[in-house]
């Protein structure tokens, strides 16, 4: 039996709200402008964040409030006055930008240059700006959703497709006949692009390595190993951007208190990396999972999260085994070597090894 499903149709107005946000405003100065950072909590999940770049980008923004007060967790928002691209005067002159290309100092360089005028005084406080931002996601995401629309036809996932604009930044594209080409999810994570694409939606697996350096939530997110997902539909088509969030959600193992994340890297060497949802055990005892997987062609090594039981703590002198299997029954196991130091590891510190074992009598 299949457990990749498409969502029927679901009408926002017809959930029951269970969580009422707290919002919080911050002001930030950037050169003359104070520009308002909105944050919104939904119950107190932080493990999924929504973040709306684009001011006037409200569908998707009407939609994700819709959906919070159903699921929980955070919503940040940069109130521009209903505008894509912000403007601000720094000195004597004044600069503009648009606010989904500051992620990276290339990104900022091209996008103010984009809009005409250039400095460094200027690509310094647009940078200090971008940090802001990113300081306002938690650690320990399941997920980061960026809320987008688009008008008919300027942007698609056409765009990805062979001969087009966006083609190299594409590692793979499902494009479905009888979608509307405006409605498309596009993703940091594998298993998210085989699950959206399966429900015959438009979904882009974003080629993390080689995607254009331009400044973007997503190549940034790509780069760093966060699973990202941009849900994007035409403006007006709340319904069917709620929709797309509803599936989403069925695909998105939220991050509980229960666990901690820690960052993982495994050599491939020939080995199918397709171990996504394996469990990890200590034992006979199941500890934790494999979260998310990436995979980087330069050096031969998927990378991801794991999560580990809060009550398990990992220390220096553990090791972890993947003992792959064709029928699918691969496994991964945690073995304790007496003879090293034992120090306790940190999640935000340390980068989990995970050794290849040919069988598992080995």
């Amino acid at each position: 039996m299949s457990w990749l499903l498409q969502a029927q149709p679901q009408n926002y107005e017809n959930f029951e709200k269970k969580f009422l946000p707290k919002s919080n405003t911050i002001y930030y100065q950037l050169g003359n402008r104070t520009i308002q950072l909105k944050t919104f909590q939904y119950s107190d999940a932080k493990d999924l964040v929504m973040i709306n770049l684009h001011a006037d980008e409200t569908t998707s923004v009407a939609s994700a409030q819709k959906f919070l007060e159903v699921y929980g967790g955070l919503l940040i928002k940069i109130e521009n006055n209903n505008r894509r691209n912000i403007h601000f005067r720094l000195g004597k002159r004044n600069y503009t930008f648009d606010p989904n290309r500051i992620f990276s100092r290339e990104g900022i360089t091209q996008t103010l240059k984009d809009h005409d005028r250039f400095n460094e005084a200027a690509a310094d406080e647009t940078e200090k700006f971008a940090n802001r931002i990113l300081q306002l996601v938690p650690e320990n995401l399941s997920c980061i959703i960026a809320l987008h629309n688009n008008t008919d036809a300027a942007f698609s996932v056409t765009s990805y497709l062979p001969g087009n604009v966006k083609e190299a930044d594409a590692k793979k594209v499902y494009a479905d006949s009888l979608q509307d080409a405006d409605d498309l999810f596009l993703t940091t994570d594998s298993l998210l692009y085989c699950q959206l694409s399966a429900g015959k939606y438009n979904t882009i697996w974003q080629d993390n390595e080689n995607a254009r350096k331009d400044g973007s939530l997503s190549v940034y997110c790509g780069e760093k190993g966060i699973r990202y997902l941009n849900c994007e539909t035409q403006h007006g088509k709340t319904s069917q951007y709620f929709e797309m969030l509803m599936t989403a959600i069925n695909y998105l193992e939220r991050v509980n208190a229960a666990v901690k994340l820690y960052n993982y890297t495994l050599t491939v060497s020939g080995v199918s990396p397709d171990f996504s949802h394996n469990e990890i055990y200590f034992g006979d005892k199941r500890i934790g999972m494999i979260r998310t997987i990436n995979t980087d062609t330069a050096t031969g090594k998927l990378y991801g999260k794991m999560e580990i039981a809060k009550n398990f703590p990992l220390y220096t002198n553990m090791d972890f085994f993947l003992f792959p299997a064709e029928a699918g029954d691969s496994k991964i196991e945690l073995r304790i070597d007496p003879t090293r130091e034992k120090k306790q590891l940190k999640p935000t510190d340390n980068t989990i090894g995970i050794s290849v074992k040919k069988s598992i009598l080995n």
